[in-house]
């Protein structure tokens, strides 16, 4: 059941994020096309603005320029008729809809729909700039001014203004409205055929992307699976390491604590066995008993004492790496030296090391000298801490009896706790061997690597 609950996890994560795959192509999809649709309409106008403007310069100086004349300022009809006519031949057959004429003062001088002419309109700030240097401006115009009521029928339009002058010199503004249904159909012709391409490319991006989408998904269900598992992993090991506290505790403390106090319950019956010999004349304890037993309480006491210390002290500096790997050793030989087993310690030179690589270094040199005292008492051990390339190594060996190492894979009832101290070890990327016979003796190595310190940047 979990590990199906597992597996659907794991699917669970991968469609969920081949989903995601999925919207944000759709988006880049509508985002990209929109985009290039709007990118076809600036290209086309640009493209038909700049043919208007040609077709707007020749208008301007070959068609009404050389006609506006005194007798056109003056409203001569014959005058007016001429530019007109020009004007219509010019219209005939193209694409253009409207020509005014204006002054500087923003009078309509000429205008094919006679309706217009004599009106005055102010003249917008670009449209006198235009005039005064005689330059081109053009744009797409919805004919919404208050200039064009009478050209709204056109619909929208691209208008050409050209600044030239009249036959005295004069600065005129010739205005002329082009129709944009052949801009209408460029842009549509244009979206047809460059909007499906874009899209059909992103598409088949999309889809060559999946694989991958797919392929990070599973790495990341992979990664989720490993944080889980190193978590109960971790979780596993504080309770075991709990577990071990407690039985040792409870193995030995306690038990010692228990028959101290048998052995003072003792020492008060012979006590008074002695008042009641003084009183009745019996005979009294020997004296060696009552020492015998106060040796034993003390003895007691001063073990539990070491217990104690250790179970306290090392664990938290183990724990917190704020202890000194080398003092914290030592501290812990002394305690094994103690009770029976001779140790020697070879401690060299370390380098600063995180908190996380020196509480490895005592946990495992710890382990190993307990475990040392505990299945090869009255054996010699030595304690070793040294620097071995770019390696900080811990290595404790005995000459004691030896066990087999397969034996040892719980994280408690094995001879050291090796998933613990294996967890330990590569908590900090480091390695932990362990090499044992029966009758050969045993050695415990871990090896942590130094971190190099960052680099100096140049100029400090």
């Amino acid at each position: 059941m979990n590990l199906w609950t597992g597996r659907d996890r794991r699917l669970s994560v991968v469609a969920r994020a081949l989903v995601q795959h999925a919207v944000v192509s759709v988006l880049a999809l509508v985002v990209v096309g929109a985009t290039a649709a709007i990118t076809c309409v600036r290209v086309v106008q640009s493209q038909a603005l700049r043919q208007a403007e040609g077709g707007g310069e020749v208008v301007a100086t070959r068609v009404v320029a050389p006609l506006v004349t005194q007798a056109v300022y003056d409203g001569d009809p014959e005058a007016v008729r001429a530019l007109d006519d020009r004007v219509r031949i010019r219209k005939a057959g193209s694409t253009i809809q409207r020509v005014k004429v204006w002054t500087a003062d923003g009078l309509i001088l000429y205008c094919d729909d006679t309706r217009l002419i004599g009106l005055r309109y102010p003249l917008a700030p670009e449209d006198k700039a235009v005039l005064e240097s005689g330059g081109v401006d053009s744009d797409v115009s919805d004919l919404s001014k208050s200039e064009n009521v009478l050209d709204r029928g056109f619909g929208r339009s691209l208008e050409v203004y050209v600044g030239t002058r009249d036959t005295e010199g004069r600065p005129i503004l010739v205005e002329t409205y082009f129709t944009a249904d052949r801009l209408r159909a460029d842009e549509a012709a244009l979206i047809r055929r460059i909007i499906p391409v874009v899209l059909a490319a992103l598409l088949v991006l999309g889809l060559l992307l999946v694989p991958l989408a797919y392929s990070l998904a599973r790495r990341v269900a992979r990664y989720e699976r490993e944080r889980q598992a190193m978590i109960r992993l971790a979780v596993e090991a504080s309770s075991a390491e709990r577990r071990r506290v407690a039985g040792e505790l409870h193995d030995g403390v306690i038990q010692d604590l228990a028959g101290v106090g048998y052995a003072l319950t003792a020492l008060d019956a012979q006590i008074a066995g002695l008042g009641g010999a003084a009183a009745g004349g019996a005979s009294e304890p020997p004296i060696g008993a009552l020492r015998a037993t106060l040796r034993t309480a003390q003895r007691l006491v001063h073990d539990d004492v070491l217990a104690l210390r250790e179970l306290t002290g090392m664990q938290y500096a183990a724990d917190s790496g704020a202890a000194d790997p080398a003092a914290a050793l030592k501290v812990i030989a002394e305690g094994v030296r103690e009770e029976g087993t001779p140790v020697e310690i070879i401690a060299g030179e370390l380098p600063p090391l995180p908190a996380a690589h020196r509480a490895a270094l005592i946990r495992v040199g710890r382990e190993a000298l307990r475990n040392a005292a505990k299945h090869a008492p009255g054996s010699n051990v030595v304690l070793k801490l040294a620097m071995e390339g770019d390696n900080a190594v811990v290595t404790v060996s005995d000459d004691g009896p030896g066990f087999d190492p397969s034996v040892a894979r719980g994280p408690v009832d094995g001879h050291i706790g090796l998933a613990l101290l294996t967890d330990a070890a590569e908590g900090v990327g480091g390695r932990l061997d362990l090499r044992s016979r029966p009758g050969r003796g045993t050695t415990v190595r871990l090896s942590v690597p130094v971190p190099r310190p960052p680099a100096a940047t140049a100029g400090s």
